[in-house]
């Protein structure tokens, strides 16, 4: 009596493994940005954010002169909160006319609102972002375990965008995306997260039997 067995052609095993992968990208793209169109702007703002002084006119009322205690009036008037809870994805950068309608926001918000302030005031400062955080530098800011220019990837002012390798912390990284990706996630959005590896599998089987 003989057992056939059944052999699976490498290159088959390559597409299907190929196959699962792609399906997999575009489910994980798909539960974090049901509208791709934030995603995408996200990116293009990073570079080129949204910053209007025109915007934030009626908070020069209440806002003070020196650049410390207008960061301190930034971050009371804008209660910190994640992308999560606030635009509904993982990562959003907003125009600064959105985080006024919304009136909370991440570090990005708050970035937008006092770089417009301080552009509104004539104020010099530069923009700095690391691998988990934006935020703004000026004469006079007092660093702290987050916001030290040895931590920003990219910083830009009149001069121009520099780019440097970041110092900051491995551990605090991973603690801050996670907190941030992770942990305010909505629960729906977890299941389907976690569901995209046995489902790429199924898709990617029917599509290998199909062809």
């Amino acid at each position: 009596m003989t057992i056939s067995k059944t052999v699976i052609p490498k290159n088959k095993l390559k597409i299907n493994i190929l196959q699962i992968g792609i399906i997999l990208t575009l489910w994980t793209f798909l539960v974090l940005y049901p509208n791709p169109y934030r995603f995408g702007v996200s990116l293009y703002r990073v570079f080129n954010p949204a910053i209007n002084p025109e915007a934030i006119t009626h908070l020069l009322e209440d806002a003070p002169e020196d650049p410390q205690e207008i960061e301190k009036y930034v971050l009371r008037t804008i209660p910190y909160q994640f992308d999560w809870q606030t635009y509904g994805v993982p990562f959003y950068f907003p125009k600064t006319e959105e985080v006024l309608a919304n009136s909370t926001g991440d570090c990005k918000s708050r970035f937008v609102i006092l770089a417009s302030i301080f552009e509104a005031k004539g104020i010099s400062y530069r923009q700095s972002f690391s691998l988990s955080h934006f935020w703004v530098h000026y004469d006079g800011k007092e660093e702290n375990s987050i916001e030290m220019e040895s931590n920003a990837l990219l910083t830009r002012n009149d001069e121009g965008l520099k780019i440097q390798l970041p110092q900051e912390d491995i551990k605090e990284i991973y603690e801050v995306l996670k907190e941030g990706f992770w942990d305010y996630m909505p629960l729906h959005r977890k299941i389907l997260f976690i569901l995209g590896l046995p489902i790429s599998i199924l898709i990617s089987a029917f599509l290998t039997k199909k062809l």
